[in-house]
């Protein structure tokens, strides 16, 4: 425990908040100087705060990033393997049960502000994030972390098993979440926490399920989280300029915080292409917008850049087979 008394969480933990703000282009030495830290506090390990401190830090952090999901954001970008609450669960742990269970008796070395439960039974597993503090300060991108940490865990884990419809997350700051989000079933809770239910049948399922196949290497899911990281920082840093056509790749690269021949690089590794991983997130924004009844054509088109509707039609056509309104006609018949 950070210290004898509940509330304390320790600082090292908001550095994922600080390195994405940075990339961004903010200047977060005022901002820790506002909560009284510098950027050697972050190193501390032992250097605890009050959650107060760690609310108040991170909802600043998304103004000046104006980002009001930077939260979520954090979550879905950075290394999981070197953050310390998840760090041991992800390189021994055999099952997603045990993952959630070594991740559970880690968690309160690093914070006594919250309080883990993962509750079993035959139908349905539910882990769930209690506050034991009342604080002044909102925790809305704590919670916006907490949301995007547990719903990217699980999909990474449940490999092909992954079916966002029978997942059920509650909380009190749904604001936390991008409007387009995963597909995961989102429900408004008058408790101070959040809590993620998905079928109890996915705890036994293997977290190496490739360790199986003879004759082939094991890899560990913290090293194939690495090998996306890139992947998903672009796709983070370049969903909010999806509608500006006239920005480069040198333009996409440096909202990434990165030169262009390291950014091609690092894509080149995962064998794809800022091109191609552009095409593939604006088929997927269009895709989730299509979820939603209200978003015409007209209106997903312009969102991710293009004036020409029959244009945005032909390219969506091209990429997945489907012109728009065909798409949605499929998913009205789910």
């Amino acid at each position: 425990m950070p210290t004898k008394h509940d509330g304390f969480i320790k600082v090292q933990l908001l550095r994922p908040f600080v390195d994405l703000a940075m990339a961004r282009g903010c200047a977060v030495n005022a901002a820790l100087k506002r909560y009284g830290l510098t950027r050697t506090d972050l190193r501390d390990p032992e250097k605890a705060v009050h959650a107060e401190i760690i609310y108040g830090l991170t909802n600043t952090l998304a103004e000046k990033a104006k980002d009001p999901h930077l939260g979520y954001n954090v979550a879905d970008t950075f290394d999981m393997k070197t953050w310390l609450p998840t760090q041991d669960a992800f390189e021994n742990a055999r099952t997603i049960g045990d993952y959630y269970t070594r991740f559970l008796l880690n968690v309160p070395r690093q914070a006594s502000s919250v309080r883990h439960k993962l509750t079993v039974t035959a139908p349905h597993a539910t882990y769930a994030v209690t506050r034991t503090v009342q604080t002044h300060q909102r925790p809305v991108q704590v919670e916006g972390f907490g949301m995007g940490l547990h719903i990217r865990t699980l999909r990474h884990l449940s490999h092909a098993h992954w079916q966002a419809e029978l997942v059920h997350l509650e909380t009190p700051f749904p604001e936390a979440l991008p409007k387009v989000s995963t597909g995961v079933n989102i429900k408004h809770s008058n408790v101070s926490g959040l809590s993620l239910t998905f079928p109890s049948s996915w705890l036994t399922l293997p977290v190496h399920p490739q360790d199986d196949r003879p004759n082939r290497p094991s890899t560990s899911v913290a090293s194939a989280l690495q090998d996306v990281s890139i992947i998903s920082t672009l796709r983070t840093a370049a969903r909010p300029l999806l509608d500006d056509r006239t920005l480069t790749e040198k333009d996409f690269a440096e909202a990434l915080g990165l030169s262009l021949p390291r950014l091609k690089a690092s894509l080149r590794l995962q064998n794809t292409t800022l091109p191609r991983e552009l095409k593939r997130l604006r088929i997927d924004v269009a895709k989730e917008m299509f979820m939603d009844a209200t978003y015409s054509v007209a209106i997903v088109a312009q969102a991710l850049g293009y004036s020409d509707q029959s244009h945005f039609s032909r390219f969506f056509r091209s990429q997945t087979g489907q012109s728009p309104r065909e798409y949605r006609a499929t998913l009205n018949q789910n």
